[in-house]
């Protein structure tokens, strides 16, 4: 289990969005996103991310307290330590009160020839 130093996400809203803060459930802690740019209108993208410095157990994409909010795209830039920086997309999703997305993904592991 990898130290994770920072995340960064992009959310491509779809056709419903959400007026809500985002925010992200990292090690069952919830987290709202610094560095914010863009909207979670329909059709917007919303930009932000967290400064974790701490090893991952669970990370996922916490829905609205009210309503549904659709996404078609999650793209996340992690930074771990002791590897290089990596993304992960994920396919569209809708959440609500009810539901998270798990977002965090191991890093890749290392190749080499042999």
């Amino acid at each position: 289990m990898p130290k994770l130093n920072k995340f960064r996400v992009r959310l491509e809203t779809g056709n419903n969005g959400t007026e809500e803060p985002v925010r992200v459930s990292f090690n069952n802690h919830l987290l709202p996103l610094e560095d914010l740019s863009g909207g979670t209108q329909s059709g917007e993208t919303l930009e932000g991310g967290y400064d974790v410095n701490s090893m991952c157990h669970s990370m996922t994409l916490v829905g609205p307290d009210n309503g549904k909010w659709a996404l078609k795209k999650i793209i996340v830039d992690f930074e771990c330590e002791n590897t290089p920086p990596y993304s992960v997309e994920f396919p569209a999703v809708e959440l609500d009160e009810s539901t998270e997305v798990d977002i965090w993904k191991d890093p890749p592991l290392a190749t080499f020839d042999v």
